[in-house]
């Protein structure tokens, strides 16, 4: 949007605020707002919350169950009325609330469950959050490597288990961009595809564990392409914070050669190793296709 520049007086130039951005943070006369200067920009925030949002979900609108419940905290609702058919749905909602960072069941009456996030989560933290998603799915491939290189499977719960904490991650890291945007507020879409790439890509690492926990073995040939697409990965998470030209050049590069080698060995691949070469395309391809939202996020 384009802004007039108005003087006032001799030595005061001014501009308006878009009124739609105003009242979403109910902005009034007398309020202060944050201005950064960054080259040519000058960007223009707030640490003002909106009112909190609201939701209330009826037991006759339709079944409620965990899943439910993380979506709201990802759309970055803020306090929660359900109307609780059993205990059975307590249950679970209680089984999730641990993955909600901030969400607390604060009253149960007359069959209803209220849940409210008691802690703000600032705009401000997105970057280290995401950058963490980025690590813990990097460690999962890294250390499935090391598990299988040193035949220690007894440590490979431990790896699935980092899988629940990446998703924990992703989701606040969702709900703050439902809540704020990102800083970039015209690429908060490409940031968010990033985001919801990592936790697929943890996700195949994850069954690529629960895999293990029944083989318990690769051969060499399967090992090396791990090590291959684990690597691959590592070149994205590089390219994202260092954008190198050279890493650019090798995202593109070595993706065709990687699923070259890999379709390649699933046409001969006997069973399960089909499976275990299907979750590799698939890690991939979802870094591939992150790097899609890396580059829209750097035109």
């Amino acid at each position: 949007m384009k802004r007039k520049i108005v003087r006032h007086g001799s030595s005061s130039l001014t501009v308006t605020l878009p009124i739609k951005w105003v009242e979403k943070y109910k902005l009034k006369k007398g309020d202060e707002i944050d201005i950064e200067e960054s080259g040519s920009n000058l960007i223009v925030s707030t640490k003002e919350e909106s009112s909190p949002k609201k939701k209330i979900i009826k037991k006759d609108s339709y079944p409620f169950n965990k899943n439910n419940l993380s979506h709201l905290y990802q759309l970055g609702y803020d306090e929660i009325e359900i109307e609780i058919e059993d205990s059975k749905m307590i249950d679970e909602i209680k089984e999730r609330l641990p993955y909600c960072t901030g969400y607390e069941i604060i009253d149960q009456k007359n069959n209803t469950l209220f849940i409210k996030s008691i802690v703000t989560t600032l705009d401000s933290e997105f970057d280290n959050l995401f950058r963490k998603t980025f690590l813990l799915t990097e460690e999962m491939g890294k250390e499935i490597i090391s598990i299988v290189e040193s035949n220690n499977f007894d440590k490979i719960k431990e790896i699935r288990n980092l899988e629940s904490i990446n998703n924990k991650f992703s989701d606040i890291c969702i709900r703050i961009l439902n809540k704020r945007g990102y800083k970039i507020q015209n690429r908060t879409m490409q940031i968010y595809e990033v985001v919801k790439d990592l936790e697929k890509i943890a996700d195949e690492f994850k069954y690529i564990c629960d895999f293990l926990t029944k083989e318990k073995k690769l051969n060499k040939n399967l090992l090396n392409s791990l090590k291959d697409t684990v690597n691959y990965f590592t070149i994205f998470y590089k390219l994202f914070y260092t954008h190198e030209k050279k890493l650019k050049e090798e995202i593109y590069s070595k993706r065709k050669s990687l699923l070259d080698n890999l379709l390649k060995q699933i046409q001969s691949a006997k069973g399960k190793e089909a499976l275990f070469i299907h979750y590799l395309i698939n890690i991939t391809q979802k870094t591939y296709e992150a790097t899609g939202g890396y580059f829209s996020l750097n035109l």
